[in-house]
């Protein structure tokens, strides 16, 4: 029987991290105006979700409070080597939400609170898959909350910056090879919370009416989770003590660094061009460890190497101001997975990726505004062998999440130039 902390480590740390719309297990749904760009925010500061783009650029954004909210919609399939029966799970729908509001505290500083969710998945396999010893279940959720301060240096620069304060629940399931005289199979539950910090900051230059550049980083987070449950059920009693109950587990994980840089463009009037990079500092997350607090000759703590890569994504986005109540916009982005091959897992099916976007604003009046987004991206079916834990065969994944947000100014905006 493989240990179950070595088969256990994998899952866990996706428990605190997302699988799909970006590289890697991270997630790009923090502004719906960006989301409508292809993600595209650093050097174009539009709302209060330049807070999480480029805290730099709030300098430069009227007062306002802004919600959004998507739909993420998944789709993951595995054909086994050797068969021909695509195995689908049952993707969970979940809502990754976004909140900013922020207000003038004198004519060069800004003071603004964010609150997002850059990380949270949902997915289950069928009962009698061949995967079912490495994942039945995960579901997820997290929150970053994030005060932000601005700084307008001048009137072509801004500076910013804002602590990070991060939580998140986690809930896995997998089934365990051993089966009860009455033929119930026996699982392994693991569920807890975990919490860490880290900072954002950002600079946002205004070089003329048509040119704005921006440069952010983000800090890598530390997520430490104590006290996790281990519940262990259908187990015989015969067995019952190396599957000890009231075990806890702990870990830590290091969300990634990223830094980015972004320009944006106004074409001609009415429609602006932005591009974003991104250099996400994956080696951070090169192994994991995974300790009980109760060990048994069958839960062990252990050390499991990761070796993810540093990776690269481009992202171009459009906006064309239609009328004096519409914007619409559009994008396409590349996105360089960080897994390398051998150790992509059922729990995050990755593999590069290019995706298109669409989006709108609509102003009901001066200070109301309602933003839509939708983003459809397609991975390239993706064979692996996992070295871990031999699972063989080939991923397709697909993702559909649209999205709409509400912004309200706090004061009228003054000329069409305006950043709203």
């Amino acid at each position: 029987m493989k240990k179950i902390g070595l088969l256990f480590l994998f899952c866990l740390a996706l428990s605190l991290t997302q699988k799909v719309m970006a590289g890697g297990f991270k997630v790009a749904l923090q502004g719906q105006k960006q989301v409508g760009m292809a993600g595209t925010g650093v050097g174009f500061a539009r709302d209060g979700a330049t807070m999480y783009y480029n805290p730099g650029g709030l300098s430069f954004v009227k007062q306002q409070f802004n919600l959004g909210v998507s739909g993420l919609f998944p789709s993951t399939g595995f054909l086994e080597k050797g068969t021909n029966t695509v195995i689908t799970s049952a993707n969970k729908m979940f809502t990754p939400f976004s909140f900013y509001a922020h207000a003038d505290v004198s004519k060069r500083i800004k003071l603004g609170l964010a609150m997002y969710t850059p990380f949270g998945t949902g997915i289950a396999y069928p009962a009698d898959w061949s995967g079912r010893y490495i994942l039945r279940k995960i579901d997820l959720k997290t929150v970053f909350i994030q005060p932000t301060v601005a700084l307008k240096v001048s009137e072509k620069l801004g500076i910013g910056g804002g602590f990070i304060y991060s939580t998140g629940s986690m809930l896995l399931r997998k089934d365990l090879p051993i089966t009860l005289a009455n033929d119930e199979i026996a699982s392994a539950e693991l569920q807890g919370k975990a919490r860490g910090t880290g900072y954002n900051v950002g600079a946002y230059f205004k070089a003329n009416d048509k040119m704005e550049l921006g440069i952010t980083y983000h800090s890598k987070v530390k997520m430490k989770l104590d006290d996790g449950e281990a519940v262990f059920s259908n187990i015989p009693i015969g067995l019952s003590s190396t599957f000890p109950e009231n075990n806890t587990f702990t870990t830590e994980l290091n969300l990634p660094a990223e830094l980015a840089l972004g320009f944006s463009y106004k074409l001609h009037k009415g429609f602006t061009l932005a591009i974003d990079f991104n250099r996400t500092y994956w080696n951070s997350f090169d192994s994991l460890g995974f300790d009980y607090a109760i060990n048994t000759s069958a839960v062990t703590d252990a050390k499991s190497p990761r070796l993810y890569q540093n990776s690269n994504c481009f992202r171009i986005g459009a906006q064309i101001n239609a009328s004096s109540k519409v914007d619409l916009r559009l994008g396409v982005f590349f996105d360089q997975t960080p897994v390398p091959d051998g150790y992509m897992s059922p729990e995050l099916p990755d593999n590069n990726k290019t995706g298109v976007t669409f989006g709108g604003t609509f102003r009901v009046d001066e200070r109301t505004h309602v933003d839509v987004s939708l983003i459809y991206e397609q991975l390239p079916d993706r064979y692996q062998r996992n070295k871990e834990t031999g699972l063989d065969g080939t991923f397709q994944t697909r993702v559909i999440a649209p999205g709409v947000g509400l912004t309200y100014l706090f004061q009228k905006r003054m000329t069409k130039r305006k950043h709203y």
